[in-house]
């Protein structure tokens, strides 16, 4: 979809604004027109949905706004393609999981997972046994999750999973690594005029190199020419079973002090994902380690790579290409290895084992440092 953005004008600008006004988010505004109190109702809907709080609606925070109209029993849900999204949905995922049947995140899309959990539930419940959340269905799951009140099945499943390690080794294992950008989608470019797209499919392609060698089975999210959307790299992530997805971008503020090493992991309101949340702590903690960038945190989001993945997900900012040192380093070769090299480190840590450094980063001897400067300010 095309992007709208302050000054935007038209009757796709009056509908942003009924909908941001019946959720609470914006009283008066200039009907149809992008105005100022427009841009902060949306950055205000895009902080609180866990989205880049840009202030511009393209198809995340346009598809969010469109969901967030829906309540649990307006519409018969079902399985289809695409596949129906909202509010509803979400209500649905975190009611019947505390009951115990696991419909996978709070995500929001009624997707196969969540058909399964649904005919599950029928099936105990006594219902007709057809996947379709409809009055009957919708009334039995209300009644009940009220008196349930325990962890989301997917919460269960997940601190499982961190407590029982499943592999010896990286051998075998099956990790998605996602180039940010495009050729159709450059990003913002390093101070000598490198593209972002070039520079994370340098990195990726050192890490895909790295980890093979360990036995891994590495998938790529697109090739050197390509761009496709965040939801057709989950799709391609989903079809092809990995376990865990990695996705390397750069970041670039209006502020050319702003630098540092950030992580996000999908996360709503309620809950997370805890072996996201656990790649991303350990990637991020280990890049600053090994490049001396600050620490910038790692930060839950709802973005559509990270929502509609079924694997953990996790999405590592490794600097700034606006920031003068940060930016010409993230174009040097023996800077792109430490950060493949950190990549690395932090999948095995979180696939196989905890090493030494990931119990006290502060002890990691960085192998590429950089001088570190101010701590980024927040993307906003």
């Amino acid at each position: 979809m095309a992007l709208i953005r302050l000054g935007s004008v038209g009757p796709e600008v009056e509908d942003i604004q009924r909908r941001l006004g019946d959720l609470g988010f914006m009283a008066g505004y200039d009907l149809g027109v992008f105005d100022a109190s427009t841009l902060a109702a949306v950055r205000a809907f895009q902080q609180h949905r866990g989205l880049p709080a840009d202030g511009i609606v393209g198809a995340d925070t346009w598809g969010a706004l469109v969901g967030a109209s829906y309540r649990l029993g307006d519409r018969l849900l079902y399985e289809r393609r695409p596949t129906l999204r909202g509010d509803d949905v979400r209500d649905l995922q975190r009611r019947i999981s505390r009951l115990g049947f696991d419909a996978g995140y709070d995500d929001g899309i009624y997707g196969a997972q969540t058909v399964e959990a649904v005919r599950d539930f029928q099936l105990n419940a006594g219902l007709v046994v057809d996947g379709m959340a409809g009055p009957a269905t919708t009334h039995a799951l209300c009644r009940l999750a009220r008196q349930h009140q325990q962890d989301p099945a997917y919460v269960v499943r997940e601190r499982q999973q961190l407590r029982h390690r499943l592999r010896s080794s990286l051998a075998g294992a099956r990790i998605l690594l996602d180039p940010a950008r495009g050729e159709s989608d450059p990003g913002p470019a390093a101070p000598d005029g490198t593209p972002e797209h070039h520079i994370t499919w340098t990195i990726v392609a050192l890490t895909e190199g790295r980890l093979a060698a360990l036995g891994a089975n590495v998938v790529l999210s697109r090739g050197p020419r390509t761009t496709p959307t965040p939801s057709q790299r989950a799709a391609h992530a989903n079809a092809e079973d990995v376990e865990v997805i990695v996705s390397v971008c750069g970041n670039h503020h209006p502020t050319p002090a702003a630098r540092g090493i950030a992580g996000y992991h999908f996360g709503t309101e309620r809950y997370v994902s805890e072996r996201g949340r656990r790649l991303a702590e350990l990637a991020v903690d280990r890049l600053a380690a090994v490049t001396g960038s600050p620490h910038c945190r790692i930060h839950p989001s709802t973005v559509a790579l990270l929502r509609e993945s079924r694997a953990p997900a996790v999405i590592v900012e490794v600097g700034f290409l606006s920031h003068p040192a940060e930016g010409a380093a993230l174009t040097d070769r023996d800077h792109q290895r430490a950060i493949a090299d950190g990549l690395v480190d932090a999948l095995t840590a979180a696939l196989v084992g905890e090493p030494a450094w990931a119990l006290d980063p502060s002890a990691a001897d960085p192998s590429a440092a950089v001088t570190p400067g101010a701590t980024a300010p927040g993307r906003g």
